[in-house]
């Protein structure tokens, strides 16, 4: 059974308690796909707490692990640092393109998958499998710097851009989760989970772009909540 990181959009709420039966209600719509969900494994430190923010009850949704820190599954709008968030991700791109630029100083450069695609047309696993073999890409795996998820597609970005697109990626991604559900009730979910994806990550960029202009616009007092869903089937 697969999971979904789902970010679920809601309306203030007249009782904050009230959290877990207002995301029931939310999410019942699409009760075929998603089996069931929690905020408090996977994902519970997604999101970060503005500084300085003294939390009342109910404001932001933490776990036992994310307690006391700055981080939680979600909470209110106006208590969360998508900022903060964002420049996290990119330093740590940064961090991880440096590193391995170094390391990988003295060799030619990897080849991007794109073209071993255009190398092997019908034959869909050889690309991935000649990609992965090259050199430049083991020494990833012996690198200390920080990776995202999915690091599959991070790997692709990292031959396939220059540095500034890189972190600008980076940035891109570090809010929304694989899906977004709109307080009018429509989920959107990002083409690279479904692997319906090109190379160039198309749709995830629109599908990205198109969740952190809505989560960056949500008024105060509504509430965002990371969920890692179970997927049905």
């Amino acid at each position: 059974m697969s999971t979904r990181h789902t970010l679920v959009c809601l309306p203030p709420l007249n009782d904050p308690k009230e959290w877990a039966e207002a995301i029931d209600e939310a999410i019942e719509p699409y009760s075929d796909d998603i089996y069931s969900w929690t905020a408090f494994e996977r994902y519970d430190t997604h999101f970060a707490i503005r500084e300085g923010t003294k939390l009342q009850t109910g404001d932001a949704i933490q776990s036992r692990r994310a307690y006391g820190t700055l981080r939680c599954s979600g909470g209110r709008r106006d208590l969360l640092d998508f900022d903060a968030m964002r420049e996290l991700r990119a330093g740590q791109a940064a961090e991880l393109f440096d590193a391995w630029e170094m390391a990988t100083a003295d060799m030619s450069p990897a080849v991007p998958l794109s073209d071993f695609r255009a190398l092997h047309p019908q034959a869909p696993y050889l690309p991935q499998v000649k990609f992965r073999a090259q050199p430049q890409i083991q020494v990833l795996e012996d690198l200390d710097a920080p990776r995202s998820r999915p690091r599959d597609a991070e790997t692709v970005a990292l031959v396939a851009l220059d540095r500034n697109s890189f972190i600008a990626r980076a940035r891109r991604g570090a809010v929304p989760g694989d899906s977004l559900l709109t307080l009018d009730g429509t989920l959107h979910t990002n083409p690279a989970f479904l692997n319906a994806d090109d190379d160039a990550e198309t749709g995830s960029t629109r599908y990205l772009d198109l969740a952190n202009t809505y989560l960056d616009r949500l008024a105060p007092g509504h509430f965002v909540l990371g969920l890692d869903c179970r997927r049905a089937g």
